[in-house]
């Protein structure tokens, strides 16, 4: 099943806050895969711990037409296939994020 995805727009007070969010394309057996990258520095919870750095990438799905309109704010649209099968979410979780065998640092967008 495709959907349709409007791309993010900057937020110059979320960059203000050491917050960045990265849109990026992965080539992967010929296809494009559209994730976003999300990092966050000097990151403090409510309980009062924190951490220097956060990061997480959340892979929206293959590519099906890359911006091919705008909705009714001007947004770009793409056509989105979510990735579904477990072993194509393996080696694309390793393919952005390497070296580490925990893969909650890569979400998959779910079929809405």
């Amino acid at each position: 099943m495709a959907y349709v995805y409007a791309h993010p727009i900057r937020d110059p007070v979320l960059e203000e806050k050491r917050f960045t969010l990265n849109e990026e394309l992965l080539e992967y057996r010929g296809r494009k895969v559209l994730y976003h990258y999300a990092e966050a520095s000097n990151v403090t919870f409510c309980t009062g711990t924190g951490v220097p750095w956060l990061g997480s990438m959340s892979v929206k799905g293959y590519v099906v037409r890359w911006k091919y309109g705008t909705n009714d704010k001007g947004e770009a649209l793409s056509e989105i296939e979510p990735i579904t099968d477990a072993g194509e979410q393996r080696e694309i979780s390793g393919l952005l994020w390497p070296g580490t065998s925990d893969s909650s640092r890569v979400s998959f967008q779910s079929v809405a």
